[in-house]
């Protein structure tokens, strides 16, 4: 009786474990989306936020926002900048230029909500000394659609990830 009780248990135990052991757990759709990237997908997205820094950074400000775009998350849409949307930035780049930028990290998360951040430099120090802030941080929304790279920005009420590239 002793060992039928104990046969019964030990069954049950390994039961339990193939059973919870073979279950998987169904990927997030930001997990399905990070293991479909490529080396490539991490050079064509940090090439076009590269182009468009170079591109400020010459003083180019209409060439860089031909380089933008729009995203509508819930379309899954990607449109050329609005004309309000272009005037807004054209204003923001004119009043805070790139005069010298590095980028501070980047993340992938989902085709729609990624981030690349840069900290740009909007004016010269007159000297060592000078304790005034001189820089701002820049983050752009590069966004995946149809297998294609567009850069969007990252607009003040959307999230952005904490953990970085």
């Amino acid at each position: 009786m002793r060992k039928s009780i104990l046969f019964a248990l030990l069954s049950c135990l390994v039961l339990c474990l193939t059973v919870g052991c073979g279950s998987k757990v169904k990927p997030t759709a930001a997990q399905e989306f990070r293991s479909g990237l490529t080396a490539e997908d991490t050079t064509k997205m940090l090439g076009i936020c590269e182009e468009c820094m170079k591109t400020l950074k010459s003083g180019n400000i209409d060439g860089a926002l031909n380089l933008l775009y729009q995203y509508d998350d819930s379309t899954k849409a990607v449109t050329p900048l609005s004309e309000e949307k272009r005037n807004k930035m054209r204003n923001t780049f004119t009043v805070f230029p790139v005069l010298n930028y590095r980028m501070v990290y980047y993340n992938f998360s989902t085709e729609g909500q990624n981030d690349v951040k840069y900290e740009i430099e909007f004016f010269e120090k007159a000297d060592s000394t000078d304790q005034a802030p001189n820089t701002i941080g820049l983050m752009f929304n590069p966004v995946k659609v149809d297998d294609q790279w567009y850069l969007t920005m990252k607009d003040a009420d959307k999230d952005f990830t904490r953990t970085r590239n």
